[in-house]
């Protein structure tokens, strides 16, 4: 059982929180299509090579010793949901450095052209200090392989990805429309049903069924 759909299902109940995160970047190249794309792009590969290394961590240390890994990642990815639901972002690990080190890279390449800056924007989103790509790591390390850490990282970057997009190309057209009370209550009830179904996804995983493979 392959862990696509659990991270992909993960992205796409976190893309109203993502564009509250990640929409604002879009300041930093116009908010235009073509700079949302080349920012995508960046952070897609970014999820990728952190979730390969993630993966074979992990790996290394065992993992691939579990019984269906998939569902481990499924169980990681429903603890995450829950706690932000629970607590928010105010208790996300803030790695010492990070913060530094994306300050620095924001400010080298804010002379670059609008296509170059948004894509090394994307490629610094995993130095951002966000609890549900923290708990996506925690589950890509969990994958058994760095393959599956792979997917696992790839995977919430796509699912994520249409709603991203929208925010960040049409982010006050979304605020005029909905307004900000009723997008966070229909974030965290997204959170919270995706929560459910991963938990499903995972238990079926252990009983050696499979579902939407």
């Amino acid at each position: 059982m392959s862990p696509w759909f659990e991270s992909f299902v993960f992205g796409a109940a976190n893309s109203l929180h993502c564009a509250g995160m990640c929409g604002p970047l879009a300041l930093a190249f116009d908010g235009t299509a073509f700079g949302a794309s080349s920012y995508q792009l960046g952070r897609t590969l970014a999820y990728g090579a952190v979730g390969v290394g993630l993966g074979g961590l992990g790996s290394a240390v065992g993992t691939d010793e579990l019984r269906q890994p998939a569902a481990w990642v499924a169980f990681a990815m429903a603890l995450g949901l829950v706690l932000l639901v629970s607590f928010g972002e105010r208790h996300a690990l803030a790695i010492p450095g990070l913060g530094k080190l994306l300050a620095k890279a924001t400010a080298v390449s804010r002379s670059w052209p609008r296509g170059a800056r948004a894509l090394a924007l994307g490629l610094c989103t995993p130095l951002l200090p966000c609890g549900l790509l923290w708990a996506a790591c925690g589950a890509a390390g969990l994958a058994g392989s760095a393959a599956g850490g792979g997917v696992v990282m790839v995977g919430f970057a796509l699912g994520s990805l249409p709603v991203l997009m929208l925010a960040q190309t049409q982010v006050g057209w979304l605020l005029r429309r909905f307004g900000p009370r009723p997008l966070f209550w229909l974030q965290r009830g997204a959170m919270l049903l995706a929560a459910g179904l991963l938990v499903w996804r995972g238990w079926l995983a252990l009983q050696g069924e499979s579902c939407c493979d």
